[in-house]
């Protein structure tokens, strides 16, 4: 009976390492990684088991201690365009796709502040989607803001803001998120963080693909968590959720974006709005 209990002992020992191993890993292990430029690292993951479904990531790592280029939040007032083609427009190395918006008309839905200037007042107002925003200042640094008690407006401390939401980690703290269907659900899911040593972390999550089952916000939340960020926040995602590098494919598109409902690199949707990373 000893020898037995010993036995099931080491058998559950081995079992929760190789758990936590695995864990572990599908945060860790890359499919692939490249360096596109002197500061900024591509990763992509590839996985038939993260969180009990498959997955596909691509992870653009910039040190923004050392690169010289700029990070430019383009938007359009009356016109939706393809990431890919914003990209190209503002002469990218890289892109993600923004924040919600009009998908008739175009423009921002939220509160949207560009070179000092307003370009859009907020006009939607669920509440988790208008907690968080991607700024940069007047020096040029990124960083992600909480809400003010007074609402988003006109502050001349920064060139761009543009809201979105959930605001998923501030403060190395991980926010309390809505039990709300958009929350819960997996879907493609667009992500912007800053970590504590000052590195840009742009990510897309593939979903509603059999090979890539997307992510719920919790899972997001963890996943930028284990990326080292300190900040993070969601942006627009579903079928909007696109990252374009530049050369890498045809297009330009290194995720599979989930419009068209193939598992390629042609699914875009065309946007209002931007984040694109330009060279020096």
């Amino acid at each position: 009976m000893k020898k037995l209990t010993s036995i099931l002992a080491l058998t559950l020992m081995l079992v929760l390492a190789l758990t936590s191993c695995s864990s572990n890993r599908e945060f860790t292990d890359l499919t692939y990684s490249e360096k596109i430029d002197d500061h900024i690292i591509w990763k992509v993951i590839k996985t038939d088991d993260m969180n009990g479904s498959p997955a596909s990531i691509n992870i653009l790592d910039i040190d923004m201690n050392k690169f010289e280029g700029d990070i430019v939040l383009a938007w359009y007032k009356n016109e939706l365009v393809k990431t890919s083609d914003i990209a190209q427009q503002y002469h990218g190395l890289a892109a993600i796709n923004g924040s919600f918006f009009d998908m008739k008309v175009g423009g921002s839905v939220l509160f949207l502040q560009e070179n000092g200037t307003v370009i859009a007042e907020t006009n939607d107002r669920i509440e988790f989607i208008n907690e968080s925003a991607y700024a940069k200042d007047k020096n040029g640094v990124v960083m992600i803001l909480e809400r003010p008690e007074s609402d988003w407006k006109y502050n001349p401390a920064y060139d761009d803001i543009i809201v979105s939401g959930p605001l998923l980690m501030f403060d190395n703290e991980l926010t309390d998120l809505d039990s709300v269907k958009f929350n819960i659900n997996r879907h493609p899911r667009t992500a912007l963080g800053i970590t504590d040593k000052y590195h840009l972390i742009l990510v897309a999550v593939d979903g509603r693909h059999a090979e890539a089952a997307g992510m719920n916000m919790w899972e997001l939340q963890t996943f930028m968590d284990k990326l080292g960020c300190s900040e993070a926040l969601n942006f627009d995602g579903g079928g909007s959720t696109t990252m374009y590098i530049e050369g890498k494919t045809e297009n330009g598109v290194v995720n599979y974006p989930s419009d068209n409902k193939k598992y390629d690199h042609e699914g875009e949707r065309s946007v209002a709005n931007g984040i694109v990373v330009t060279g020096d």
